[in-house]
């Protein structure tokens, strides 16, 4: 579980993927709200292995003729 804390100290309400911050905190264990709130300034405590979030592969085997 992933505490994220706003930069706006002391904010209550809602935040970004239905999250809701009392007091400039909120819960999830979602890794890409995590990176999210990462990228935008958010302070993240996070008391589990940070986990890579799912995203594209590159396609392997794949080459081109010259």
């Amino acid at each position: 579980m992933a505490v994220i804390i706003t930069p706006v100290e002391g904010y209550t309400g809602p935040g970004v993927a239905g999250l809701h911050f009392e007091d400039g905190r909120a819960e999830t264990d979602s890794a890409s709200v995590v990176a999210y709130a990462r990228r935008h300034g958010y302070t993240v405590e996070d008391d589990a292995p940070q986990d890579k979030p799912a995203g594209r592969s590159r396609s392997r085997g794949k080459t081109s003729k010259g």
